[in-house]
């Protein structure tokens, strides 16, 4: 069976993981060659304040980490090889608020984030054909946050962050149709974690961040076609670029 495990998919991801840490301790070290004697240290209150505003966009690469169900042994699936889903690119934006716990913890509550997403489940056939499935959808995901800063160097911090998030379709339930379907639940729920920098600018602090999430619930509904009973479970995975702007 096509099972899904975290390990490995950091496996998969790794050369991905990497550059983008690379990219991050780069940025950094950049400015910090820039610099000149008598550095100008900005936004020197802003890390005094208990509650602190901002906004962020992102986009993402997400798919379904998929297995398969006894079903799929079966004859009703003699003819198709695999099911395999693909690779989409999403984007989100959204708003947040940071709750000040002492100079290096804090949390971040985001109380609406709207993300766009596509996911593509193709069903390859013996004859070289490909049944695709296309689910577009856009989801309202509220999050809670803990993070970890490091110690402030001049203008720069970096920080660690992990929490939860839910994920709910909006808008009204697709109209029911006689033509069968993959079809994905309304709700999700996701864990998350993350690495960031923290750039102080003379008006604002901007922070670039790379984040993965790994759904908790299986997504299938409970329908029962073609091509739903080859799947036994559907988990969503996300790996995110974030630029976060605030005070």
């Amino acid at each position: 069976m096509q099972t899904t495990h975290f390990r490995y998919k950091f496996y998969l991801h790794r050369a991905k993981i990497i550059a983008l840490l690379l990219f991050l301790v780069s940025f950094q070290a950049f400015t910090q060659q820039r610099r000149k004697p008598g550095v100008t240290l900005h936004r020197i209150e802003s890390d005094q304040k208990k509650l602190k505003y901002g906004f962020f966009l992102g986009a993402h690469q997400n798919y379904y980490g998929l297995q398969y169900s006894d079903a799929f042994s079966g004859a009703d699936y003699d003819n198709v090889t695999s099911i395999t889903p693909r690779k989409n690119l999403g984007f989100n934006l959204g708003f947040m608020v940071n709750f000040r716990l002492n100079d290096q913890f804090s949390f971040r509550f985001v109380p609406v984030k709207i993300g766009l997403y596509q996911h593509t489940v193709d069903y390859n056939f013996t004859d070289g054909t490909i049944d695709q499935q296309i689910i577009e959808s856009t989801r309202i995901e509220p999050g809670l946050f803990l993070k970890y800063r490091s110690i402030r160097r001049d203008n720069s911090r970096m920080y660690l962050i992990a929490g939860v998030s839910a994920s709910m379709r909006s808008g009204k339930d697709d109209l029911e149709t006689s033509q069968d379907r993959l079809e994905i639940g309304k709700f999700n729920a996701k864990f998350e974690v993350g690495i960031g920098m923290e750039r102080y600018f003379e008006f604002f602090k901007f922070a670039p961040e790379i984040r993965y999430s790994r759904g908790l619930m299986n997504v299938m509904t409970g329908a029962n076609n073609f091509y739903h009973n080859g799947i036994q479970r559907l988990v969503t995975h996300n790996f995110s670029i974030y630029l976060h702007f605030s005070d």
